[in-house]
């Protein structure tokens, strides 16, 4: 009896923190496209409007390391670093640290928050309605197709920034800058690595190219979201 209380009380735990972490990204989308109506191709200002946003819900996502270092799911404590790191680094070590416009207001801004927060949208509530028992067949087809897209999206974002910052990297110090290359040269094989996963994924869940859920794909579901949480 204890386990199973238990047992809830980690979903119950994994239901609010996945519908905390939409919210949030649905917040940063709706503001980000908003900015983008408003003032087109201006963007001094889509920091100011969404940055710190970005910043504090994205760092939102050290938990996962958390949840996965203590057992709540079952996806890999390295491979949670390794995800949770890159976006770390840019939130935390370029879009924090660097007041430039080429970091700030710039269309790798855009287009690496446009990715991240689609991805984290859809991510998100699927694995919130995913652990309520709730299946929505358009949602699971978005969490396994989107990403063909909007990881090289989001990556190419990522490369603009790192790139932008390289100048005011080196000005502070030239390690800080050989850092930065050096991670830009690992990005790559890890969207390699990623892209090839997720395409493994997605032939589990809805069953080879298939164009839409298959009847075995949605019963494997709640195995393989355990997994990815």
């Amino acid at each position: 009896m204890a386990q199973s209380k238990g047992a809830g009380a980690v979903e119950s735990y994994l239901v609010a923190y996945n519908l905390a972490s939409f919210v949030g990204w649905a917040y940063v989308l709706m503001q980000t496209v908003l900015y983008l109506l408003e003032n087109g191709t201006n963007l001094d200002g889509i920091f100011d409007r969404v940055g710190y946003a970005v910043i504090y819900v994205q760092t939102g996502a050290v938990l996962e390391v958390v949840h996965s270092l203590v057992g709540f799911v079952r996806s890999g404590f390295i491979t949670a670093i390794m995800q949770v790191y890159s976006r770390l680094l840019l939130v935390w070590g370029i879009l924090y640290l660097f007041d430039k416009p080429e970091v700030r207001a710039s269309y790798g801004l855009v287009l690496m928050i446009l990715a991240w927060s689609v991805t984290e949208c859809v991510r998100y509530s699927h694995y919130a309605l995913t652990l309520l028992g709730v299946e929505v067949p358009v949602l699971l087809y978005l969490r396994y197709t989107l990403f063909y897209v909007l990881y090289p999206a989001g990556v190419t974002g990522e490369l603009l920034e790192l790139w932008a910052a390289l100048p005011y990297a080196a000005a502070i110090r030239p390690t800080f800058k050989a850092f930065l290359l050096l991670n830009m040269v690992n990005y790559p094989p890890v969207l390699y690595k990623l892209y090839t996963h997720m395409i493994r994924q997605r032939r589990k869940v809805l069953g080879g190219n298939s164009a839409k859920p298959t009847a075995a794909g949605a019963a494997r579901q709640p195995a393989a979201i355990k997994k990815k949480i």
